[in-house]
């Protein structure tokens, strides 16, 4: 392979650390470019392997606009192929990288208390501090590789180019929060980064997000169990507008949270489930490898990853976080230190049943005494609360203790931190240990902040008396969702007649438990009604539920229609669904038309859609798509069959045959149309693209549209757009709202364009809050 090498160029201009507007970066590529000639570098192009598919490639224009007029910011892989025929490669691109993305992202707005992720400090965003050797010193040890690194930085990556969530599993103090923070810091050093304080903040991000915003989620776990927690949705839309989001969870918090719902069970965690498929998720070892170990060796000159190495049981993060010497100071506490000891696992078993809020004074003090015996109690001296926190508090080989304050101000403590190591350890010693009862209620009286989540860790720990009175409290605030689940726990445990006094005293929850009590109960005496045909179902008694199901659909229950064809289908019954189909019956034809694949019955359900059957005709059409029979499906399509045109389309896409579904374009089929453009804009060929698009051919003017708006040419999508094309002028609000272009997208808006004026309310409508929903 033959690049366009030269000698250095020593211009100042090469500093990359300088380059912050377009134009310096154009004079800087400029001068990276020498007296290199643009064919030189077109051909050296040409040379270079594909990347992610594509051939890279360069052309006299882009290079024109690479280093001379720079009308519009280059696309990366454009800059990427630029640097590398210019002999800068591997890890010299990155500053040049760097200087691309300040230009990229110089003109979007910053979100309200975001900085630079070159800027962000490691501490804050939950890096765990490190043992010290020399008093005095708090920075963070040296970063020793890991052995997933490269595919990390690889995802993060991939996850910035069209937006992604990048989630690492491992147990606390495995070093995860620290490779997710390097990471970020070498592939994305110029992006803004957001750190929320709560879910809340998410959800109002996702309102309306900024592009090239890493959105920061430590612990995942905390924002998931808040009150509204983390909606799918959210998530989803912070992906839709290029946000990266990087989060860390525990492995125990991953399997519950993405495990099947267990029927007849609440399915608590069913958000929870959707939002972690979003994620690509990757393991964090507890141990460092053999490699691991020995690159750490190489960093052995500080002492404290001297000190980690020397320790083979604990991982080196681990130790190197303290988190040893806190579980032998919990459970190996002196004689003399029994109150210490009681008030850290108060603190433990707290958190464990869903405190999260800072621990107050007044809460540890009165749980302490449940896990001291009779005698430590009666001869506790005066101050045994003080030198229990004194205690707690104190750190570990400098780094850790059991135990952290939370000032609320100067000299003023709100509450009490567990460190996550000393949680996580604690919840596997302790999962068989029952909560003390004057522990609960101690979390009722001083803890009722965190209702939400004690209250459930009550109710599933068997304990419907501490969860009542949670929720008892919080109703008495006014919460409506408290109210709710109070009374839904009253009528589980049977107590009528407090539920009665609430309806009594104006609670309309209560009232409606009460009215629902009784309509359950009149359903219980109706044998018709679908619960009894769930019931019927359990009990395996299916003819009975397929006589009831039939009654009621036959009388128009569209409902009991489709759980009908659903049962039939699981029997096999194709005769019923046959007469049911044929007499008009929606749900038996498209349960028939499945079975009929799954039985392979090609011929039945190939005459059922010569008959006009719709269901079987979709079926067909996949199922010869499937098995790659282009001539049936062209003798459809061109017999009218819309779903043979489209298998047909998308299997001519599968096999290469761009001629023939280029025929078929011309000759009219609007299924080949469509996919004809996606399958030129994947190729690159946009100028054919184009042509057609001038050529009046409809569907491929979205296609052109948003790989215009992709490579941002605002000019070519204003021209088009000024000539009528809608979808152009769609793309052109969207990418000058992108890019915080409020002029242009005023002057769009006094031009009459649609949905400009709507997007510039979204960018100028102030951050959502909770309270401007109240």
């Amino acid at each position: 392979m033959v690049f366009a090498e030269q000698p250095p160029n020593s211009s100042p201009s090469l500093d990359p650390e300088k380059v912050h507007t377009l134009p310096e970066l154009a004079a800087a590529l400029g001068a990276l470019r020498g007296t290199r000639s643009y064919a030189a570098l077109i051909k050296a192009a040409e040379q270079l392997p594909p990347r992610g598919g594509r051939r890279p490639a360069l052309s006299k224009a882009t290079l024109n606009s690479l280093v001379s007029k720079a009308e519009s910011v280059p696309e990366r892989d454009t800059v990427v192929t630029f640097l590398t025929v210019c002999g800068v490669r591997g890890p010299d691109q990155d500053p040049w990288l760097a200087a691309w993305e300040r230009v990229k992202t110089r003109h979007q707005r910053r979100p309200a208390g975001a900085r630079r992720v070159r800027e962000a400090d490691p501490r804050r965003l939950g890096v765990h501090a490190s043992i010290q050797v020399t008093a005095g010193t708090d920075d963070l040890p040296p970063y020793v590789r890991r052995d997933f690194d490269a595919e990390l930085r690889n995802t993060v990556d991939a996850a910035a180019r069209t937006g992604g969530m990048v989630l690492l599993c491992g147990g606390s103090s495995v070093g995860k929060t620290r490779a997710l923070f390097e990471a970020a810091g070498a592939v994305l050093p110029e992006w803004w980064l957001l750190h929320p304080a709560d879910a809340a903040g998410v959800r109002a991000f996702a309102q309306a997000p900024t592009p090239r915003t890493v959105v920061w989620l430590d612990e995942l776990q905390r924002y998931l169990d808040q009150p509204g927690g983390l909606p799918a949705g959210s998530i989803r839309d912070l992906l839709a507008a290029g946000v990266v989001v990087l989060a860390t969870l525990w492995p125990d918090e991953v399997a519950n949270r993405s495990a099947p719902r267990v029927p007849g069970e609440d399915d608590r965690h069913a958000e929870d489930r959707e939002l972690l498929k979003l994620a690509r998720i990757m393991d964090v070892p507890a141990t460092f490898s053999i490699d691991e170990r020995r690159r750490a060796e190489q960093r052995a000159d500080d002492g404290r990853i001297r000190i980690a190495l020397e320790h083979a049981d604990p991982g080196v993060t681990q130790v190197l976080a303290a988190g040893p010497e806190l579980i032998r100071r919990w459970r190996h506490a002196p004689a003399g230190e029994c109150y210490g000891q009681a008030v850290i696992t108060a603190a433990l078993d707290a958190r464990r049943v869903g405190a999260q809020a800072p621990l107050t004074i007044d809460y540890l003090e009165a749980a302490a005494p449940a896990y001291l015996t009779p005698a430590q109690q009666a001869t506790a001296p005066p101050d045994w609360f003080g030198q229990a926190i004194r205690y707690a508090v104190k750190p570990v080989q400098g780094a850790a203790s059991c135990l952290t304050p939370v000032p609320v101000g100067m000299g003023q403590i709100a509450g009490y931190l567990t460190a996550d190591y000393l949680h996580q350890t604690a919840r596997t010693i302790r999962r068989t240990e029952a909560v003390p009862d004057p522990v609960w209620q101690a979390l009722v009286t001083h803890h009722p902040h965190d209702w939400y989540r004690l209250s459930d860790n009550a109710e599933r720990r068997g304990q419907p008396e501490h969860a009542i009175g949670l929720y008892r409290r919080q109703a008495g605030t006014g919460d409506v969702f408290a109210a709710a689940k109070l009374n839904g726990l009253l009528v589980e445990q049977g107590r009528v007649e407090e539920l009665r006094q609430r309806a009594d005293a104006g609670d309309e929850y209560a009232a409606k438990w009460l009215v629902e009590q009784r309509q359950a109960e009149k359903r219980r005496q109706q044998p018709e009604d679908g619960i009894a045909v769930e019931l019927l179902i359990e009990q395996d008694q299916i003819e009975e539920a397929t006589r009831l199901l039939r009654q009621s659909a036959d009388a128009g229950d569209m409902s009991a229609a489709l759980r009908l064809s659903g049962l039939l289908a699981g029997q096999g019954r194709l005769a019923e669904l046959r007469q049911r189909a044929d007499s008009g019956d929606v749900f038996a034809a498209g349960r028939l038309a499945a079975l009929l694949v799954e039985q392979g019955r090609v011929e039945e359900l190939r005459r059922r859609a010569d008959a006009g059957d719709t269901f079987a005709a979709a079926r067909l059409a996949g199922l010869l798509a499937e098995q790659g029979r282009v001539e049936e499906l062209r003798r459809r399509a061109d017999a009218g069959d819309t779903f043979a045109a489209m298998g047909l389309a998308d299997l001519l896409v599968a096999q290469g045959r761009v001629e023939e579904l280029r025929d078929r374009v011309d000759a009219g089929d609007s299924s080949a149309a469509g996919r004809l453009a996606d399958l030129l804009v994947a190729q690159g060929r946009v100028e054919e693209l184009r042509q057609r698009v001038d050529a009046g051919e409809v569907s491929a003017a979205g296609p052109l549209a948003r790989w215009l708006a992709e490579y941002e040419r605002v000019e070519e999508l204003r021209q088009r757009a000024d000539a009528g094309d809608l979808h152009a002028a769609m793309k052109l609000v969207d990418l000058l709202a992108e890019q915080n272009r409020i002029d242009d997208l005023e002057g769009e808006m006094r031009a009459g364009t649609f949905k400009a004026a709507a997007r510039l309310a979204q960018i100028r409508r102030p951050p959502w809050r909770p309270e401007a929903t109240k």
